[in-house]
């Protein structure tokens, strides 16, 4: 199929039939034929080996390997991690043999529902060496893998551990046969039927051996192993089954005869609609006889199964048995690809545009330290070009894109750090700087997380090519790399192994690689597993190719079911299949990590409930319409209210909580939402704005009353009737009763509030974290202390909010200076002001000369070389100085300033920033201390000291002295 503009590349993915596999594959697999490409990798950081080599037990194999399955911990260091699995067993492989088990406890702590390791029995033949050599891989597909032990006298044991079978099969060949008690003495052992079926008992409970071809005689060996006649070798089939209850036998018995050894997967897709095909391989017995076990969300997708009447409790909750060699599942695939279902309600169009345009315009380049950090903020970015074009705001497409190209681009140059390259040692894309480092980018180069790094990845490179065809193609082949890397479908790619963090059975993702000997599988955040499909789809729409398209909804589907079956609680729920029948865990309404052996309301980095939850949601994109079920959503916002109330945790984590409940309710999500102002690294109040207003809705969603005032405003105190204004240090005081007098604010919008600017010193209202500090006009840009919120109060008059501390500000009585410090708990009470709203005048026409006179006392003023002090004591004209106005270059028209400068002396005159000297012209130089606002009022002039804000009034001997805060006859000047 042809992608962007000519380039083709091997997307069809047909899916279903046969295939040629690379050496050492096995046939049966899937789910596709058709590998997304196979060209080799050419990453700008070349090739290197990380430091946990594949070991032994791919002997007989090239890469790729598989790295995030539940067998992993087979494959990497010494070979013996414990894994959950084949459910509902658990199993080991060391020297000595195969270590099974079953486990018996379902314990509940009170954080977490845990299923302990149980190791059982030991499964082995005689003589094996003691290293990691003598076991290896014989096969593998989406879900099984087969292995062998083997002698140096050719001796062999092989097992195809396949997930939901109720038995675990070894074939052996010419081997004396030996099963080791790891839970103390075989209390019992006794042949049923002899050579065909026997009971054997230890502490760990009662497994049956069935005994399917060959000849088997078994005797205790001591007291803890059973072992066939040394010297005899053995050759046919044994199956283990434990026994749970009795009335499991019947079942178990009827069911033993067929054997399977490995799965095909495939899939159709007919318009909405997933149909995937299971067919299990049967290497014994009638394949209609085959007993695979299935969990909850098998069976919400199971097409006429044919139950078994047999259960075995796990983590996941109850296995129940199903008849037959064939699985028919169905999945409904989301339709939701760039933009939401719905337009944005047109009640929240107008603050969508404008909280899009002021991120737009505040959007910088991303320079890479890591794929995971850097990843999120590359998707946040994206996310707006694709709300620009939703709502019409066409112009910032084009600007988000060229900042995305140039965070990108560093992913394309050679030589940086960190750099993009390729892993030689087990077949993958991985950050190169954590080659022997797992620590670094969340063990990214050991495989962990790839889905949730690379989904942002592929969410932004898709967004680029959306716009931009032409570059897609010009990095096609580094992005089919990244897209291969988490969601190749085909074992037939040379280079990657099939979806590398998808377990088919397991019915989610897991995040765990080949770090640390390949330990316990784990996934925290389901949202982000989301994402990596979501991206793929994105990425897949891109360059327009339908098989691909199909095959990422299919993952994004299976993730969300997934998600929701084991992540999500529902305390409320009477479900019977709930995979959680504990009341107490189900009222902690989220999982924080799905492990294989328990899965907890916690995680490794954090144990805020808003943090379990949010991990559970974020990234915030339109697919989460599917994810964020509305039992779920209640349950959270209820879970998490106290912490959500609470001002000292967060907005990062509390914003996509809030975003989320608009599945709920949209109008209270969205009055949730109006109190945040930090949206973290990965989300933003345009993409917050965004997901609320696109819900469907009857009645408006955002309001107006809780917009942003906007324009040139007084600002003034209700309680003392006194207008805000400015000191000498910018300060923000309530002191003056004239409105003339008052500072002349700017009131303008910013994401999550609002900014206050001073138009007489030009600087923006600042705020303290602690709130023991006056508001001050003193900052020249806005960043999270200088944001504000007006909150309407219906009567004309407004609270104020610093957002920095989520404290209303006060005024305090006297001097009238204003603190954020007034909260719902320190009975400090939230003072009310009163905003009005001032025209923006004309330049203000102040004559170049002039004599200025007092219109108290209708005398001149004059300042001489000898007496530079101002004083109105010049009965006429003639004795009076004449003084220049100038306008201080820069200084805005809605608030002038002027310096004023004797033309006898060419001195400027100065005033005392307290307000407490009076006015002389000795100034050689015209700084700060000399401007002065010249303000028309009713036919003279008031003339206000720029920075004590006062008005220059006529002191009783005649001096001119800056320090009133209200308007007489002794404040208003003449010039004439």
């Amino acid at each position: 199929m042809k992608v962007a503009v000519g380039i083709v590349v091997c997307l069809c993915l047909a899916v279903g039939g046969n295939a040629i596999k690379p050496t050492g594959m096995r046939v049966l697999g899937g789910p596709s034929d058709n590998p997304i490409g196979t060209t080799p990798p050419n990453f700008p950081g070349g090739e290197i080996a990380n430091d946990a080599p594949p070991g032994p037990f791919f002997q007989d194999f090239r890469p790729p390997f598989v790295t995030d399955a539940w067998w992993s911990g087979f494959t990497v260091g010494n070979q013996d991690a414990t894994v959950a699995g084949p459910f509902p067993f658990q199993v080991a492989t060391t020297a000595n043999g195969l270590i099974v088990g079953l486990s018996d406890n379902r314990e509940f702590d009170g954080t977490s529902i845990k299923v302990n390791t149980q190791q059982d029995w030991t499964v082995g033949i005689a003589d094996l060496p003691n290293d990691l050599s003598h076991r290896k891989a014989t096969s593998w597909d989406t879900q099984t893998v087969c292995l062998q032990y083997f002698n140096n006298a050719g001796a062999t044991m092989d097992t195809c551990l396949v997930p939901g079978s109720p038995y675990l099969s070894f074939k052996f060949n010419n081997a004396q046969v030996i099963l080791t008690s790891n839970k103390d003495a075989i209390t019992n052992f006794q042949w049923v039927t002899e050579g065909s079926k026997a009971k054997v008992t230890h502490a760990g409970g009662t497994y049956i051996i069935y005994v399917t071809s060959g000849n088997l005689q078994l005797a205790l060996d001591g007291t803890t192993k059973l072992v066939s006649p040394p010297g005899f070798g053995f050759t046919g089939t044994i199956r283990l089954a434990k026994l749970k209850e009795a009335s499991q036998e019947a079942v178990l018995d009827t069911h033993a005869s067929a054997i399977p050894s490995g799965l095909d997967m495939s899939y159709t897709v007919a318009g909405d609609v997933s149909t995937q095909t299971w067919t299990w391989s049967v290497s014994a017995g009638n394949a209609a006889d085959l007993l695979i076990l299935s969990w909850p969300h098998h069976r919400r997708a199971l097409q006429n199964p044919n139950y078994v009447d047999i259960q075995y409790l796990t983590l996941k909750g109850n296995m129940k048995g199903v008849r037959g060699n064939t699985w028919t599942l169905r999945h409904e695939l989301p339709t939701i690809s760039w933009f939401a279902q719905n337009a944005p309600h047109a009640s929240c169009v107008n603050e969508l545009k404008k909280t899009l345009e002021a991120e737009v315009n505040k959007l910088e380049v991303m320079i890479p330290g890591d794929f995971y950090f850097w990843g999120g903020a590359f998707g946040r970015a994206s996310r707006l070009a694709l709300i620009a074009e939703h709502i019409g705001e066409t112009e910032l497409i084009n600007k988000v894109v060229d900042i995305l190209k140039q965070s990108i681009e560093y992913w394309f140059q050679p030589g940086r750090t960190p750099s993009a390259a390729f892993e030689t040692g087990w077949g993958g894309f991985i950050n190169k700087d954590g080659w022997n480092n797992t620590w670094v980018d969340f063990g990214n180069a050991y495989y962990n997380d790839h889905h949730f790094h690379y989904g942002y990845l592929l969410q932004g490179a898709g967004t680029i090519g959306k716009y931009d065809p032409a570059w897609l193609n010009e990095h096609m082949d580094f992005m089919v790399h990244v897209a291969r890397n988490v969601g190749n479908p085909s074992p037939n790619d040379p280079h990657y192994t099939v979806t590398r963090h998808f377990d088919f059975f397991a019915g989610h993702s897991w995040a765990s690689g080949i770090a640390n000997g390949a330990g316990p599988r784990d996934q925290e955040s389901s949202g982000e597993a989301i994402n990596g499909y979501y991206g793929l789809l994105l990425f897949a729409t891109a360059i327009n190719n339908q098989a691909l398209i199909d095959w990422s909804r299919l993952l994004v589907a299976m993730e969300i079911a997934g998600a929701q079956e084991y992540w999500h609680l529902y305390p409320r729920s009477t479900d019977p299949e709930n995979p959680y029948p504990e009341q107490a865990f189900r009222d902690l309404t989220t999982v924080g990590n799905v492990m294989d052996t328990q899965a907890g309301a916690w995680l490794f980095w954090g144990a805020e409930r808003i943090q379990i939850a949010a991990i559970q949601i974020l990234p915030l994109t339109p697919i989460g319409q599917y994810n964020y079920d509305r039992e779920w959503m209640e349950g959270v916002i209820d879970y998490c209210k106290v912490e959500l109330d609470d001002s000292a945790y967060g907005d990062d984590f509390k914003s996509v909580i809030y975003a989320a409940y608009a599945k709920v309710n949209p109008v209270q999500a969205y009055e949730y939402s109006a109190n945040l102002f930090d949206w973290g690294s990965g989300n933003s109040a345009s993409n917050q704005l965004y997901f609320v207003s696109t819900q469907p809705s009857t009645v408006d969603i955002c309001s107006a009353g809780s917009q942003t005032p906007e324009g040139l405003y007084n600002i003034q105190d209700v309680a003392t009737g006194q207008y805000v204004t400015l000191s000498n240090d910018g300060r923000l005081t309530a002191s003056t009763s004239a409105d003339v007098l008052g500072e002349k604010f700017v009131l303008a919008f910013t994401p999550g509030g609002g900014t206050i600017k001073s138009t007489s010193n030009n600087k923006f209202v600042t705020a303290g974290p602690e709130g023991t500090s006056a508001l001050t006009a003193a900052r020249d840009t806005a960043q999270s202390y200088e944001t504000f919120r007006w909150a309407n109060q219906g009567d004309g008059s407004y609270f104020l909010t610093a957002m920095v501390n989520r404290a209303y500000v006060t005024t305090v009585p006297g001097s009238g200076e204003m603190f954020n410090n007034a909260n719902a708990t320190n009975g400090v009470q939230a003072s009310r002001y009163r905003i009005i709203e001032t025209e923006e005048t004309s330049p203000i026409q102040v004559p170049a000369t002039g004599l200025l006179r007092s219109k108290q006392n209708n005398n001149h003023v004059v300042a001489t070389n000898g007496d530079p002090t101002l004083r109105a004591t010049a009965g006429g004209a003639g004795d009076a100085t004449t003084w220049a106005f100038a306008r201080v270059a820069g200084s805005p028209d809605s608030a002038p300033q002027f310096t004023i400068q004797s033309t006898v002396t060419n001195q400027y005159v100065t005033g005392n920033a307290d307000g407490t000297t009076p006015l002389a012209a000795t100034a050689p130089n015209p700084q700060a201390w000399e401007y002065f606002r010249i303000v028309p009022y009713q036919g003279s002039y008031l003339v206000i000291h720029g920075v004590s804000g006062h008005a220059v009034s006529l002191q009783p001997d005649s001096t001119l002295i800056d320090n009133s805060n209200s308007i007489d006859n002794s404040a208003l000047w003449d010039i004439v």
